[in-house]
């Protein structure tokens, strides 16, 4: 199954907290776990790829032959997607302003009718809890469904080692849970989808 992986945090450099976001970590641990199942898994990371602030979503464009080669590019690496994951952080009780910026490249219909889990994670004792049902909202809104699986990770900076890999079972044991599903889902709405094709409007 292919998937895309959402990070959120363009935060660099050392903090008092450490070296780096702690989001890398959190990403890292989703996608070699992912890959472990054998599934493709393509990670979108704000600091890398480098989204522009947003002036025009791509359905917004009147001109098509406008669109930036790299935003079509993205666009249908969405829409052959399988699915998505999430892996965000809490800001100030808040989503961070570049994973919205970057979702909002694109037309709801790219994503529409796949499974998206969500992974959030703090410094905190919350885990994400607050940012996790305002992303659950705008997805929901934006035509995916969340799977029931969804990982809250509290204290995220005491959860990796100095060599970024997860020292909590537990942890490990919810991402799994949190694939598991959503390939489940990704796999029943495939062959749904061959078999049925999609609902009309």
């Amino acid at each position: 199954m292919k998937f895309v992986l959402f990070l959120s945090s363009t935060r660099v450099g050392v903090s008092y907290t450490g070296q780096g976001a702690w989001g890398d970590r959190v990403g890292k641990l989703v996608a070699d776990r992912m890959a472990k199942k054998g599934h493709e898994v393509s990670v979108w990371d704000p600091k890398v790829i480098e989204f522009p602030l947003l002036q025009q979503p791509i359905q917004m464009i009147v001109d098509k032959s406008t669109i930036p080669q790299w935003m079509m590019d993205r666009k249908l690496e969405i829409e052959a997607a399988d699915g998505f994951i999430v892996c965000t952080s809490e800001y100030n009780s808040a989503m961070p302003p570049a994973l919205t910026n970057m979702l909002d490249h694109f037309p709801p219909a790219s994503f529409r009718h796949r499974p998206i889990g969500i992974v959030t994670y703090s410094m905190g004792t919350g885990g994400g809890m607050r940012v996790q049902e305002q992303l659950k909202a705008m997805v929901t809104d934006m035509g995916m469904f969340t799977v029931p699986a969804s990982v809250k990770i509290d204290t995220v900076n005491n959860k990796f080692d100095e060599q970024d890999n997860c020292t909590s079972e537990q942890i490990v044991t919810y991402v799994d849970r949190m694939i598991k599903e959503s390939i489940w889902y990704a796999e029943a709405v495939k062959k749904h989808k061959e078999a049925n094709g999609l609902p009309s409007a």
